[in-house]
């Protein structure tokens, strides 16, 4: 028998001369550690190489062992010492196994993942020269487990192989998961596929006619709402198609309720592409005439939550529940779950087998709210544990103002979902196929694994954070390129026009039906009185004129209703007139050397006039004063994150 340091000694060396091999090899060096003569002349040279020739005398020492031939792939050589083709094919076996592994490691660095920024770093760990290999050996076969199907393919189509699975539109990490078992499982399904769906006429057809409506959604607001507040998803409309394969998995999968969780950006596009809110009730919500109707004006619609039934086209019923969210983007992240957890615990799906939560996220909140790590660190706990999110990043690359460098001192928004044994799907979301992939695999893990699973879809924000916000006034050369980005239905068009799946004729009907839809949901809306939607439903539910509606709570909160308004006591915050108005023109006043935007210009001239009696004050000069206040009574002010720079909102510059 082996001691522990010499076996450990030579799994190491059989494992890194040949992992394909490792059970002959173990047999062959025991042999050789026990009577170097015992075995061939060609494999008694090999190992007498990497072990200095003292045969099996220095294993029975215990050391470990790393030949420079086999672990430093930079400038590697011929094998040291090593005698005959057995010798050789084993070094460069290591060797391009090494290479395989870079790739699986590190490609995704490399992988075309932004739509809006082109250039990408050089690694040479994926340079063949690096692992020792030369174009010499580009047509010698190699065996592989997954990559180029298998077998023993050429050097050449091993490495198309890594570059088509790894380097596309989508860049994966997963080696740092410790399980094996789970890495091959991700390994053999990409790799075998080169991570690309093979779509059908109809599945590329849904996703166009997903994507058109999500961008024909968007158009027909900015057109219809000049200047209205939207907090547009244009730039990333492929969020659509994406959730609407993620439903139509959960439901093949035997799921019967998904709860939804996400921001403000984006949710009426949601809400009536995905949930079935009517775009008349959201089009009345924007006219907001009978704002005590609606519960609420201005910002209201942007947090509302709705729920519905989802039928798949294979016939399953699945119930969607999105949820209400406050401004703090990231705080619906417990809410959901533990919507989720209660009603796993009344139903005894003990599992997670029968529900899971959809959590959408922005890119810099991942990345910056402590309640991200918090409930992924509850994600497996017995008194938490849900069977698996699926986690959707929207990264448009500025968070809320910010490039990245500025906001997380990671390399991904997402980096810090590596906290868990989970992978990490990197997706260019101008690629809606890619996406579909990606969303398939992922849904495919969270059920085999039931665990959380990460989908970071980079795209882009066309407006800035709402639309009376100017992103060029801190990301000019961004948004230069931004404006000659073309939608993503039409990209998309264009490749399906080029493979034949698409006729110009149909995607004219498709665009023109959405249209059409949304035409007569305006004209409606502002035709006739306004009427309450069955919050329930996504078809319109009993009609009240003219009054808030009743309690509408359902089902297990039927019993609940809020209480009556509490009188506040009255605190004396008034300040002198005279003290407004000189604190107003102080907050006009700017260094002689510095030059403004002229919005900002125009933005301190307005709030001029404001202090002196020319123009009535608004609120944003009402929210600069109390600061103001505040800092000339002594009291201290102190203001971080992305408001401070400049204003995630223009009106607070300052």
């Amino acid at each position: 028998m082996l001691s522990c340091g010499m076996r450990d000694s030579m799994i190491n060396f059989a494992l890194d001369a040949n992992s394909m091999n490792l059970e002959y090899l173990e047999r062959m060096f025991e042999t050789y550690v026990a009577d170097p003569d015992a075995v061939p002349a060609d494999w008694r040279g090999y190992f007498d190489g990497v072990t200095s020739g003292n045969g099996g005398n220095r294993y029975r020492q215990g050391p470990t062992f790393a030949p420079k031939s086999l672990f430093q792939g930079a400038g590697t050589g011929p094998v040291s010492g090593a005698s005959g083709s057995a010798a050789e094919a084993a070094a460069l076996q290591h060797r391009v196994e090494l290479l395989i592994h870079n790739y699986r490691v590190r490609a995704h660095r490399v992988a075309h993942l932004n739509p809006i920024v082109t250039n990408v770093p050089v690694l040479h760990e994926l340079n063949p020269s690096y692992c020792g290999i030369t174009k010499e050996h580009m047509g010698m076969r190699f065996e592989t487990d997954y990559l180029a199907g298998g077998g023993r393919p050429t050097l050449r189509e091993i490495i198309k192989s890594a570059q088509q699975t790894y380097c596309r539109s989508i860049g994966v990490q997963f080696m740092h998961i410790d399980s094996i078992g789970v890495r091959e499982w991700l390994q053999q399904r990409m790799e075998s596929s080169e991570n690309r769906l093979e779509l059908s006429r109809e599945e590329q057809l849904r996703i166009f006619s997903r994507l058109t409506a999500a961008v024909t959604f968007e158009e027909f607001i900015q057109k219809k709402f000049i200047g209205a507040k939207s907090f547009s998803l244009e730039g990333a409309e492929t969020l659509i198609p994406l959730l609407d394969t993620a439903i139509e998995c959960a439901g093949a999968h035997g799921i019967e309720e998904i709860i939804i969780g996400m921001p403000h950006r984006g949710r009426l596009n949601v809400l009536a592409n995905i949930m079935g809110k009517s775009p008349r009730q959201i089009f009345r919500e924007f006219d907001d005439k009978n704002p005590e109707f609606h519960t609420g004006r201005g910002d209201v619609k942007y947090h509302l939550g709705y729920h519905t039934n989802w039928t798949t086209g294979a016939g399953a019923r699945v119930h969607l529940s999105l949820s209400f969210n406050p401004s703090h983007l990231e705080y619906v992240n417990a809410v959901t779950l533990g919507r989720l957890r209660a009603g796993n615990d009344r139903k005894g799906d003990t599992d997670g087998s029968r529900g899971m939560v959809i959590q959408m996220h922005g890119d810099a909140a991942f990345a910056g709210e402590g309640v991200v790590p918090e409930t992924l660190n509850m994600s497996l706990l017995d008194a938490y544990s849900t069977g698996g999110t699926l986690h959707i990043i929207v990264n448009n690359n500025i968070g809320f103002t910010t490039k990245s460098r500025q906001t997380r001192s990671t390399q991904y928004a997402s980096d810090v979902a590596k906290m868990l044994q989970i992978p990490i799907f990197h997706v260019n979301g101008e690629d809606p196929e890619a996406v579909s992939q990606v969303v398939n695999l992922a849904m495919e893990f969270r059920k085999k694994f039931r665990n959380d699973v990460v989908i970071d879809m980079y795209c882009y924000r066309r407006r800035g954070h709402n639309e009376g916000d100017e992103p060029s006034f801190t990301q000019p050369v961004m948004y230069r390129r931004i404006q000659r980005m073309m939608p993503v239905s039409d990209a998309y068009l264009e490749s399906l026009l080029q493979l034949g799946g698409i006729t110009v004729k149909e995607a004219e009907a498709i665009s023109g039906n959405e249209r059409q839809k949304l035409e007569e949901a305006l004209s409606e809306a502002r035709a006739t009185p306004t009427v309450r939607e069955d919050e329930n439903s996504a078809k319109p539910g009993p009609s009240r004129t003219g009054q808030r509606p009743a309690n509408v709570l359902r089902d297990i909160w039927s019993r609940y209703s809020s209480g009556p308004d509490e009188q506040a006591a009255h605190v004396p915050t008034h300040v002198p007139r005279e003290l407004l108005q000189d604190l107003l023109k102080k907050l006009t006043v700017l260094p002689a050397d510095f030059e403004p935007h002229p919005k900002i210009r125009r933005l301190l001239d307005a709030r001029r006039e404001m202090a002196e009696g020319k123009r009535p004050l608004d609120w944003a000069a009402g929210e600069a004063l109390a600061f103001a206040t505040l800092a000339a009574e002594g009291t201290r002010v102190r203001l971080t994150g992305q408001d401070s720079e400049r204003g995630t909102f223009s009106h607070r510059h300052a």
